[in-house]
């Protein structure tokens, strides 16, 4: 008969035997892998130099890691176009080649430079906007200015309706005076006239009644000097 103590020894054996056959039984996680800076790696088909080469692989290509030899001196990887094989592990590395990383980040560098002269274009649009705006508040304030000068007036205006009712008067009363004076000055312009005209007739009258008289003069010694010859003559 099992005692307590040989229970629990069962229990715990049996517990790591399930444990160990789980991780046998556990497949390898697959991870992405390139092959070294070396100019070609081969790829054979078991894991050891006597097995056959499938094909030579250049420097940074990438593929899937399947599992590894029981030495751990191979992987079995898979390649992008579903071929698989061996390598030795002294020819992977966990990350892209020198020259692949060279590539790339010339790429980045580029796209970078791109990304920083639309940037620049952005940002001077941006200005130029702000620039814009900025004389746009100040049209605006300007007016707001001139709007509020306004309605400063119209307040003054609306409070005081007595006021604007006695300036209208006063106007009123200015504007008739006016007018009054205006026809006063019509009349006197047109009084002058008629003096004007008047004086004129009776300056012309005077001309005439002179030139008769003086004609009447010329006449009367004209004839005297002709009948004082006719009075010689006898």
């Amino acid at each position: 008969m099992f005692t307590k103590k040989d229970q629990s020894m069962h229990s715990l054996m049996l517990s790591l035997l399930i444990v160990m056959l789980a991780a046998v039984s556990a497949p390898v996680q697959a991870k992405t892998a390139y092959i070294s800076d070396e100019v070609n790696v081969a790829m054979r088909s078991g894991a050891s130099n006597q097995h056959r080469i499938l094909k030579f692989l250049k420097s940074g290509t990438a593929f899937t890691v399947l599992g590894n030899s029981d030495d751990e001196k191979y992987f079995e990887i898979e390649l992008a176009d579903g071929k698989t094989g061996w390598v030795a592990t002294e020819n992977v590395m966990d990350t892209p080649s020198a020259r692949d990383r060279l590539v790339s980040a010339n790429e980045k560098l580029g796209q970078v430079r791109q990304e920083n002269k639309e940037l620049k274009n952005t940002a001077a649009e941006l200005r130029a906007d702000v620039k814009k705006l900025k004389s746009e508040i100040n049209t605006l304030q300007n007016e707001r200015a001139k709007l509020s000068a306004t309605l400063e007036d119209l307040k003054v205006t609306a409070a005081n309706p007595l006021m604007l009712r006695q300036e209208n008067m006063q106007l009123k009363a200015s504007l008739s005076k006016a007018e009054a004076n205006a026809a006063g000055l019509d009349k006197e312009n047109q009084q002058l006239r008629n003096n004007v005209a008047q004086e004129w007739f009776i300056i012309g009258g005077a001309v005439s009644l002179g030139s008769l008289i003086v004609g009447l003069i010329l006449t009367r010694i004209n004839w005297k000097r002709k009948r004082g010859s006719w009075g010689d003559s006898y």
